[in-house]
């Protein structure tokens, strides 16, 4: 197979980008509040949501055969459609299954097992689609290219998210089964349409050590002694993250009574914030390094599960000042986080260093979230007061989530970075962009109020 021209890497950037949006919604509709809502409507309760919350994680384990089978059979782009047809086509039974005369119970574990289906294939997609994009998108453009490539999806997804949810309160007020069914449906055709847009990427000659087999190739990861600490600091974040994560959604619909256009809201404004930094991200990553900008949002995203431990059934601002930290943050971590492991991934071993990556932070987000599960279970009684506050079960995983969140960031400060750049410089650069943001602002007032006098 010959390597990429100009053309075909700017093809598959092109078609890259326009798949990324309908990946974009069936990631987000078929994971997160209306995940939850789905299973909810089966009576499940705290630990099949813990559970639930770690399936994507436990499936993590199964790339390391994605290494296996790029070396067998060569071609990324197969590999992916046959992948995508398993991980976003099995969503069509979850369009009929609401209506199937099953008991809950049975209706439940149907829901899990398609959903450990679909999160294994997703699994092995996930890996390969990130050799195959690092192989079509130019290192020296892909902060660019990433931030650009994310702003595009988040804007369809703001659309699609919003209508869905508000399409779904409306038709819960005549039958909930309905409701769930249609956005059953909308993962379902969304994934049909990645499937079919992944024919249209090009293919890539991807090389491999000759005498290298899978079974050196898995140690590799580890002796790379900068990996290692990727490794450990990824490993223990997911754990942060899965203590609280998984019960975020389901925190909102059971305790704080918010209805999916109000979580339809969160999104969007999260997504619009996504929108307006992944680019401005990409461009500090290209500048600045990686490292520095995962530290930097990092830092921030330490936060945000205090916000959950202040919002009440009558006072949802937090939830608000989550979605915004979440739009800013976020979206540069998950960019930088892209951006490193394809910088210290060597490209011969590049899909043993991903698998290995997605499997011990995988497992750290399951501990934790079948963890979390077992301690919204047993304290599913907790109730406290304190300065008007009520507390319940869900705030202690919070505060858990928090501390541990806390001592990740103190493991990712200590982490050298390859190629190293101020941090100071960046946190300058930053810090001069928003003077001018503000500034720019209070002149148009001072001139608005000006032309009005």
């Amino acid at each position: 197979m010959p390597s990429l021209n100009i053309d075909l890497i700017r093809r598959g950037m092109r078609y890259s980008t326009i798949e990324g949006s309908f990946a974009t919604v069936f990631i987000a509709l078929s994971s997160g509040a209306f995940l939850t809502g789905y299973v909810l409507m089966f009576g499940a309760k705290e630990f099949v949501i813990g559970l639930i919350g770690a399936i994507p994680f436990i499936s993590q384990a199964l790339q390391i055969f994605a290494a296996y089978l790029l070396r067998k059979y060569k071609s990324p782009r197969k590999l992916a459609i046959i992948l995508s047809i398993f991980n976003r086509w099995v969503w069509i039974f979850f369009i009929f299954l609401p209506f199937v005369n099953f008991s809950d119970k049975i209706k439940i574990f149907i829901f899990v097992s398609l959903l450990f289906i679909s999160s294994s294939a997703g699994a092995l997609l996930g890996n390969i689609w990130t050799i195959w994009v690092g192989e079509i998108v130019p290192s020296q453009v892909r902060g660019k290219y990433f931030g650009k490539r994310t702003a595009y999806n988040n804007a369809v997804n703001i659309v699609m998210f919003f209508l869905s949810a508000w399409l779904l309160d409306h038709l819960k007020r005549t039958d909930e089964k309905i409701g769930f069914a249609v956005i059953a449906s909308i993962c379902f055709i969304s994934g049909l349409i990645t499937t079919v847009l992944f024919k249209y990427h090009p293919d890539v000659n991807l090389e491999f050590e000759e005498e290298s087999s899978l079974k050196d190739e898995i140690p590799k990861p580890f002796k790379d002694k900068n990996f290692r600490k990727f490794i450990f600091f990824f490993a223990q974040w997911n754990f942060s993250v899965g203590l609280s994560a998984p019960f975020m959604a389901y925190h909102m619909l059971t305790n704080l009574k918010v209805d999916f256009s109000t979580i339809a809201i969160f999104n969007m404004l999260t997504m619009s914030l996504n929108i307006f930094f992944s680019q401005w991200w990409g461009r500090l990553i290209d500048r600045f390094g990686a490292k520095n900008v995962l530290m930097f949002n990092a830092s921030n995203i330490v936060y945000i599960p205090v916000l959950w431990l202040l919002a009440t059934p009558n006072f949802i601002l937090p939830l608000y000042l989550d979605a915004i930290m979440t739009g800013i943050a976020w979206s540069g971590f998950n960019l930088s986080a892209l951006s490193m492991l394809l910088s210290m991934s060597p490209t011969k071993s590049r899909s043993s260093y991903v698998a290995i990556l997605s499997i011990f932070s995988g497992f750290g987000y399951l501990i934790a979230s079948i963890l979390a599960g077992y301690i919204g279970t047993l304290f599913k009684d907790f109730s406290i007061e304190i300065f008007a506050l009520r507390f319940w079960n869900m705030h202690i995983l919070f505060f858990l989530s928090f501390v541990s969140r806390m001592a990740s960031a103190v493991v990712l400060a200590r982490m050298p970075e390859v190629q190293a750049k101020s941090f100071f410089a960046m946190l300058d650069s930053i810090s001069t962009t928003i003077l001018r943001v503000f500034t720019t602002l209070g002149n148009m007032v001072i001139i608005r109020k000006e032309n009005e006098e």
